[in-house]
């Protein structure tokens, strides 16, 4: 969206809106966000700037020090001018420093709503000083589409305990770019020929060992526990890494020439299908196992069938127990991840109301 539009889209609204969005990102998902979702927020919701890791879009184009300090400088100004509107930082990037500012923006009166993953899989010591700092400031944190984009799995969750329930495994392809390359992939294709088209169409990470790694699977799996009310580390993860040990630590140029070695990897497995999924449960006697790995499958299995991008959750509780519950849906791609933070955009009004 073009910085006239934005400053129209500002303007538009009323002086005093009862909810400014501060946007923190400006790549693929803000963009669709800003494009797609922004024109039609409701007449009492502003966005009030928009800033990416060098200058500031919205109000006014012009070079900063840092995010944590331009958000700051934001909040403070509405504080000033509308001490009557609450304020949401809304993070669309993936960065894990962006999310280190969280506790900071709390404490200077601001809502979270994010997409990034790495606050709510970060050390335990930081996780809590967060969830101590919006309870005493009494501010809410939003962030449905860290976990399988749109789809709404953390909503399902707490919609399980406030029902008294409780959670007993939660499984599924929680990797998008894994997900779409293993639906596809069959025994005696190139694995490396997949992996480039993903590349190709940016669904994977710049360096798509990241995506490899399973760290991004077990990143979610963490999101979930934790959303369980369950106490779970990432080391406490059997994580199993796609790379090569003779790949992982080479520059991204040379991985790329050596990739066919990935291929190499894939011959030596047993089987015709694969996803890589993710695991978690907790046992009678309360104890938690997680796992996320490459497992074969076959026609049964319910993510035999999927097309390409899209997503299979299985949630067991206690009332769903012997007939689990299934969602299904896209669980990649900008414009579902987008149309994800504007369900909690207005969520978060509704909780204001």
């Amino acid at each position: 969206m073009a910085k006239s539009n934005l400053v129209q889209l500002k303007q538009s609204v009323a002086l005093a809106p009862e909810l400014a969005l501060i946007i923190v990102g400006h790549g693929n998902i803000a963009q669709a966000w800003l494009q797609q979702f922004a024109p039609h927020l409701p007449p009492q919701v502003v966005v009030h700037g928009v800033l990416n890791s060098r200058s500031q879009i919205l109000p006014e184009h012009k070079p900063h020090q840092d995010t944590r300090s331009a958000v700051l400088t934001m909040l403070q100004q509405l504080a000033a001018e509308s001490p009557h509107t609450q304020v949401a930082v809304v993070d669309l990037t993936a960065s894990k420093i962006v999310s280190r500012y969280y506790v900071d923006w709390v404490n200077a009166g601001a809502h979270l709503i994010c997409a990034n993953k790495y606050a709510g899989s970060s050390a335990i010591e930081y996780y809590q000083s967060l969830r101590e700092a919006l309870a005493h400031k009494g501010r809410q944190w939003l962030y449905n589409t860290t976990v399988g984009a749109g789809l709404p799995i953390q909503s399902v969750i707490r919609e399980r305990l406030s029902c008294h329930d409780q959670v007993i495994r939660i499984e599924g392809n929680l990797s998008g770019s894994l997900s779409w390359v293993f639906q596809q992939y069959r025994r005696g294709d190139s694995l490396v020929s997949w992996l480039r088209q993903a590349a190709e169409l940016g669904m994977t990470e710049p360096d798509p060992r990241i995506d490899l790694s399973g760290m991004d699977v077990a990143r979610k799996l963490l999101i979930l526990a934790r959303e369980c009310g369950w106490q779970l580390q990432l080391q406490d993860i059997d994580i199993e890494s796609l790379v090569p040990q003779g790949l992982q630590d080479i520059p991204l140029a040379q991985f790329w020439q050596q990739a066919e070695q990935l291929d190499a990897a894939m011959a030596a497995r047993d089987g015709e299908q694969f996803h890589y999924i993710g695991k978690i449960a907790c046992t009678a006697d309360g104890k938690i196992s997680a796992s996320a790995r490459l497992v074969a499958i076959d026609a049964t299995s319910p993510y035999a069938q999927l097309a390409p991008g899209n997503a299979n959750f299985l949630l067991q509780s206690v009332q769903y127990d012997s007939n689990p519950m299934l969602i299904q849906g896209p669980g990649a791609g900008r414009e579902v991840t987008a149309a994800g933070v504007h369900s909690d955009i207005l969520a978060l009004l509704a909780l204001r109301l």
